[in-house]
């Protein structure tokens, strides 16, 4: 497990990550209290997640961009194995910090257990999905520079298309479909489901499936298409 402990080592402690899976969650969740940002936060945060799973994963490209993977490939480790290792460094700790948004949110914003739990599963499917997500970018792009550029559009794009800044039943019908393009757009779904209803709808775990799929989709293509 030497490739798992060296790529959480290096995606978490990353510049990057510890803004975007520390610093601003908590910032966030500060800022939701009293007359704060409110609701809106939680999509502020869904948002610090799906950036943050992408860059918890990012160092697949830079082993390729940096000829790191040929030297480890070289050695008695599969691609398989390195994939695995680094899927697992990334997935692990989103889902921690998912959890630590619900454990938060009940101690300092008395949510009950049931929409901690609501949140915090939306979260991490988001947080697999971005880390899947991950995997293809660094198969499609081979410059790191450009490949974080496209990302960052991409991602403010689909963003406001599904639902991050404007709730999902006030958008245009057009926009409401593109964005179901998108697994954002179902853990805003999934998000907003919780904020109207407080429990688990059979919509709510369609959300969850949806994200589900598109984790497994991103992460067989980025993990067939070759890397190096």
């Amino acid at each position: 497990m030497t490739i798992f402990k060296y790529s959480l080592k290096r995606g978490f402690f990353s510049p990057a990550t510890l803004i975007l899976n520390c610093a601003m969650p908590l910032a966030l969740m500060i800022a939701m209290r009293g007359e704060g940002l409110g609701e809106q936060g939680l999509f502020l945060i869904a948002m610090a997640v799906m950036f943050g799973g992408f860059f918890m994963a990012k160092g697949v490209q830079s082993d390729r961009a940096e000829g790191v993977l040929m030297r480890i490939l070289a050695g008695p480790v599969t691609m398989a194995d390195y994939l695995i290792q680094n899927l697992l460094s990334a997935i692990i700790p989103m889902i921690g910090l998912s959890a630590a948004i619900g454990v938060f949110g009940i101690a300092f914003h008395d949510w009950n257990l049931t929409f901690a739990l609501g949140v915090s599963v939306a979260y991490s499917f988001l947080a697999i999905t971005s880390v899947g997500l991950s995997f293809v970018w660094s198969s499609l792009f081979k410059s790191k520079d450009s490949s974080s550029a496209a990302f960052a559009a991409a991602m403010t794009l689909i963003a406001a298309v599904s639902g991050f800044f404007v709730p999902l039943r006030l958008m245009p019908d057009i926009l409401f479909y593109i964005g179901a393009l998108f697994p954002a757009h179902w853990a805003s779904r999934a998000i907003q489901i919780m904020l109207d209803y407080g429990e688990f709808t059979q919509m709510y775990w369609l959300s969850i499936l949806a994200m589900l799929l598109f984790a497994v989709a991103y992460i067989l293509f980025g993990g067939k298409r070759r890397i190096i």
